[in-house]
């Protein structure tokens, strides 16, 4: 039993390492993005942000059992997911979404408007540089595997098919 717990404890100390290193790369990132906007625009940003997250919170406390039984429904791709849960949204939920498109969109809007043609171009060299980076190609690719893995694994278990939910076969 103590190679197993040694094993584990060799697991769990690389993923821990892995995991301090993409936040350390994540925050340089954003340290980057930061870098060439006026103190306005990054004023502006930051509200973005924090609507976003307000607005996330705000939904999530809404939420019925039901609706967030499908949310922590592993068994379902983001999109089912997504899907199933819109389709179990309430008159409230629906209107309390659509306002908060609207005012992230206006938040948007207004920071388009301050940028310049220059700062527009480095903001889309910077999102090419990332979007087409092998790692990045390398992540999509594995999680692609996973999921075909974990819809295979479940298929041959039978776990699927409780008649439950929308998106269960």
């Amino acid at each position: 039993m103590k190679p197993f717990k040694i094993i584990a404890v060799f697991v769990l100390g690389i993923v821990l390492g892995v995991s301090s290193i993409n936040a350390q790369q994540n925050r340089e990132r954003n340290q980057l993005r930061f870098q060439n906007l006026t103190q306005e625009q990054q004023q502006l940003f930051q509200e973005q942000e924090a609507l976003i997250k307000q607005n996330r919170e705000t939904l999530k406390a809404t939420l019925t059992v039901e609706q967030l039984a499908i949310l922590e429904n592993t068994q379902l791709t983001k999109q089912e997911r997504h899907e199933a849960l819109v389709a179990t949204f309430t008159e409230a939920q629906q209107a309390l979404m659509a306002n908060n498109r609207d005012r992230v969109r206006e938040i948007k809007e207004q920071f388009r408007n301050t940028i310049t043609t220059e700062q527009r171009q480095q903001i889309r060299m910077q999102l090419r540089e990332h979007k087409s980076t092998e790692s990045g190609n390398e992540i999509r690719k594995n999680i692609r595997e996973q999921r075909k893995t974990n819809r295979k694994t479940n298929d041959s278990n039978g776990s699927r098919g409780s008649g439950k939910g929308k998106g269960n076969r």
